[in-house]
């Protein structure tokens, strides 16, 4: 399953008009996009990931609730191919592959 998701930087993402107040909140609304996509018949998904400090809840925070919600998605759709994780700016990639990092790498990071 590991091998489906792709972290990838990006430097120029358009940032959603929402406003969630909890990480949980985020995680839930990946999820539902998610969803959306695979009842479209897509099999290859993505979703833009923000640090979002000014709504209360930077990437640091969001990341490992964000991860752990997709992964279980991914584990409950088997028929999903790949899954990309596009993240906006540095502070975003980087909070994003540590906890990926945290619990999938061979060799955990310091």
């Amino acid at each position: 399953m590991t091998e489906k998701v792709t972290i990838r930087r990006r430097d120029e993402l358009p940032m959603p008009m929402i406003y969630l107040a909890k990480p949980e909140h985020l995680a839930d609304w990946y999820v539902s996009q998610l969803n959306w996509s695979l009842g479209q018949g897509r099999r290859e998904l993505s979703i833009s990931c923000f640090d979002a400090v000014g709504m209360g809840h930077p990437a640091g925070e969001s990341a490992p609730v964000v991860l752990r919600a997709v992964t279980n998605f991914l584990y409950d759709h088997p028929e999903v191919e790949r899954l990309d994780i596009l993240c906006a700016g540095d502070a975003c990639y980087k909070a994003y592959s540590f906890h990926w990092n945290m619990w999938y790498a061979e060799h955990k990071p310091h």
